[in-house]
C-alpha cells in the first residue's frame, strides 16, 4: 500500500487514487474535534504555520540519524526520547478500507519503549488540550495499524501488534516545554461503530457524557463547595428571618419607620401591611385565553445544566 500526503489541501493519495476522507476530517464531521469558533481565521493561519515548522523538527527527531533541533520543542523532545524510546519512526501514513471508504491519516509517533512497550502518539503545540480528541486520533491510528498486519506501507512492513501506551505529547507553545500525557484507549467497538455511522450516512452519537478527569476534579471541587457554602447560608438567612421579624414586630410596636445601626453598616426600612394588586395568572389564562395570547413573548433561555449536590447521608 502506498499512502502519500499532499500538503496542499491535506489530501491523502492511497495507491494512486484519493482518499475518501482523513482522520480529521472524520473526527470534525461527527463532532468530535475541538471547537475553535471564537478563533479569528488569521489567528488559525498563523498556528498552523507554526504547528508545521514544529511538527517538521520533532519529524527529523526520529527519522533523521543525529539530528539536531532548532525548535525548544524539538529538544525537549529529543531529550525525552533518549531517556524514554529504544526506536520510533515519525509521521507514519496510514490507511485503511472500510467497506470501501478509504480512511487515511498520520500517526505523529510510533514505536517501542525502552521497557519493551510498543506506543503512539500524536504532538500537540496548542495551548489547550482536547484530551476526547487526541484519544481518538491514536486509537484509530492503532486501529489501522493492527489491521494492515504485515502489509506494507510505502515499502515497509509494519508488523503493528497494537499499542500498550497512547500518549500526547503537549508543548507550550511560548516554551516549548514538553508534557508527556498518557491517554486512554478507545475500544475497537466504538471506532468501528464511527466507520459504520460514516458508512451509513448517520452522525456519530457518544453512547455518554465524555469528561476530561480534570474538568471533573475541578467541577466537582466548585459544586462541593458551592454547596457547602448554599447549606451555610440557608442556615444564616433563617436565622436572619427571625430576627428580622423581631426587628419588625418592635417597629410596628413603637410606630418608628427607621432605623440604623450605631455603625452605620445596616439600615433598617419598616413597611406596615398593604394589600397590592396583582394579576390571577391562572383565571387570566382561563377566562381570557386570546388575552393570554396576546400577551405572550418569546424569550431565549440559554443552554444550561442543573445540578444537584447530596447533602452527607443522603
Amino acid at each position: 500500500m502506498k499512502v502519500e500526503l499532499v500538503e496542499e489541501g491535506h489530501t491523502y493519495i492511497v495507491n494512486g487514487d484519493i482518499a475518501s476522507i482523513s482522520i480529521t476530517e472524520l473526527l470534525k464531521k461527527h463532532g468530535l474535534d475541538p471547537s475553535y469558533k471564537g478563533v479569528s481565521k488569521k489567528k488559525m493561519e498563523q498556528a498552523s504555520q507554526e504547528g508545521k515548522d514544529v511538527h517538521k523538527d520533532l519529524e527529523n527527531v526520529l527519522n533523521i540519524a543525529g539530528f539536531e533541533p532548532t525548535t525548544e520543542q524539538g529538544k525537549n523532545f529529543k531529550a525525552w526520547c533518549k531517556e524514554n524510546i529504544d526506536c520510533a519512526v515519525g509521521e507514519q501514513k496510514l490507511a485503511y478500507n472500510y467497506k470501501g471508504i478509504i480512511i487515511a491519516g498520520t500517526a505523529d509517533v510510533m514505536g517501542f519503549l525502552k521497557s519493551g512497550n510498543a506506543f503512539i502518539g500524536d504532538h500537540k503545540n496548542t495551548a489547550t488540550f482536547h484530551r476526547e480528541y487526541v484519544s481518538w486520533q491514536v486509537s484509530i491510528g492503532d486501529y489501522f495499524a493492527r489491521k494492515l498486519e504485515s502489509e506494507k506501507i510505502n515499502g515497509k512492513k509494519m508488523f503493528w501488534k497494537g499499542a500498550k501506551n497512547f500518549y500526547c505529547f503537549q508543548y507550550d507553545k511560548s516554551t516549548g516545554e514538553l508534557n508527556v500525557i498518557e491517554l486512554e484507549k478507545i475500544p475497537d467497538e466504538e471506532i468501528e461503530r464511527l466507520f459504520e455511522c460514516e458508512f451509513n450516512g448517520e452522525k456519530y452519537e457518544r453512547r455518554e457524557l465524555v469528561i476530561d478527569p480534570e474538568l471533573q476534579i475541578k467541577f466537582l471541587k466548585a459544586e462541593k463547595t458551592l454547596a457547602d457554602i448554599e447549606i451555610a447560608h440557608k442556615q444564616a438567612e433563617a436565622t436572619a428571618k427571625e430576627l428580622r421579624q423581631m426587628i419588625c414586630d418592635l417597629c410596628e410596636q413603637q410606630k418608628i419607620y427607621s432605623w440604623e445601626s450605631p455603625s452605620g453598616l445596616v439600615k433598617v426600612t419598616y413597611y406596615p401591611d398593604r394589600d397590592d394588586i396583582i394579576v390571577d395568572t391562572p383565571k387570566l389564562k382561563k377566562e381570557y385565553p386570546q388575552v393570554w395570547a396576546n400577551c405572550q413573548k418569546i424569550r431565549h433561555t440559554r443552554s444550561f445544566v442543573k445540578v444537584k449536590v447530596k447533602e452527607e447521608g443522603e
